[in-house]
């Protein structure tokens, strides 16, 4: 379906952009798993998330996807959609909430129909993976135990972009997902691929990702392993795939490379680029006229793909 890159245009998202661009390009200091950097990005991820305005008529509901924590996010009539939306919020793995994310995932509900349920998958430092790997696959079978004629799209941002399309690839060949929407994706942790030529997220990359998330999400582990970087995964008989991403951020590399990736395969994948954006912009929902427009693209492209 093709690359089709836009413009920032409204005041709101060149307001938003500004402000969220002097935070990403904060340098990173110290340790990521420090006490004090913890707090730092766990206090700028949640304000980010919990900015977006929450559409009224929206009922939230707690619950667990096996012994996974969630939040269930339903609109209207209950039921106009059979088929459910996972949503895995991002945060560099170590920050974010089901809670915080209310705001946009009550866009994905009005607009879609469907049941979103997001995740309260554990965070790191306190967990390594595969943990909250295996709390997110956990939950999505539960989901596909108990709605066996449900189609069920996951949706992600940055680490949760990550997550999705490794559970994606971890699921495949159940044929079980029928969506898969990566908003500004982290995809390589092996500092395999070339992110130079873009602009550096200081909160985001840093000084690079392999150093700091071998110790902070994967010490144990190969990061060349596709559930930690899905840059090594095999896009063969993967779901239909919808991506987002700002032009100039250093993740845009990551987009990029799982675009060409899916198209290769043969995989049905449309890519969705804003210039004068943000990492994961996506997640403003209803914020601004432009990720408004992007929750109506993610939702119509995934109406497409699991029509019949």
């Amino acid at each position: 379906m093709g690359k089709e890159i836009r413009e920032a245009f409204s005041p709101e998202m060149l307001k938003k952009s500004a402000k969220m661009n002097r935070m990403m390009n904060r340098p990173a200091k110290g340790n990521m798993s420090s006490k004090a950097s913890l707090y730092i990005v766990r206090y700028v991820i949640g304000k980010m998330y919990r900015s977006v305005p929450k559409v009224k008529g929206t009922r939230f509901t707690k619950v667990n996807l096996g012994k996974t924590p969630a939040i269930l996010a339903e609109y209207g009539e209950s039921n106009k959609s059979r088929d459910i939306i996972v949503y895995i919020h991002g945060g560099a793995f170590m920050s974010g909430s089901a809670a915080s994310s209310k705001g946009y995932i009550s866009c994905l509900a009005e607009y879609s129909g469907c049941r979103v349920y997001s995740l309260d998958y554990s965070l790191s430092p306190e967990v390594k993976y595969p943990v909250a790997f295996n709390e997110c696959i956990d939950a999505v079978n539960e989901l596909i135990k108990n709605n066996p004629d449900s189609k069920i799209t996951l949706v992600g941002d940055s680490a949760g972009g990550n997550l999705s399309l490794a559970v994606a690839l971890k699921l495949k060949e159940t044929g079980k997902i029928s969506c898969v929407i990566a908003h500004s994706p982290v995809t390589d942790f092996s500092d395999t691929l070339d992110r130079a030529k873009y602009k550096k997220d200081g909160i985001v990359v840093g000084n690079g990702l392999k150093s700091t998330f071998k110790t902070l999400y994967f010490p144990d582990h190969d990061e060349k392993d596709p559930f930690i970087s899905p840059f090594f995964g095999d896009y063969n008989g993967f779901p239909p795939t919808f991506i987002t991403c700002d032009v100039n951020e250093s993740l845009y590399a990551d987009a990029q490379d799982i675009y060409e990736k899916c198209e290769a395969s043969g995989t049905r994948v449309q890519m969705v680029a804003l210039k004068g954006a943000f990492h994961a912009f996506a997640v403003m929902g209803y914020g601004t006229p432009e990720t408004r427009k992007i929750v109506e693209d993610c939702i119509d492209f995934m109406r497409t793909v699991t029509a019949g």
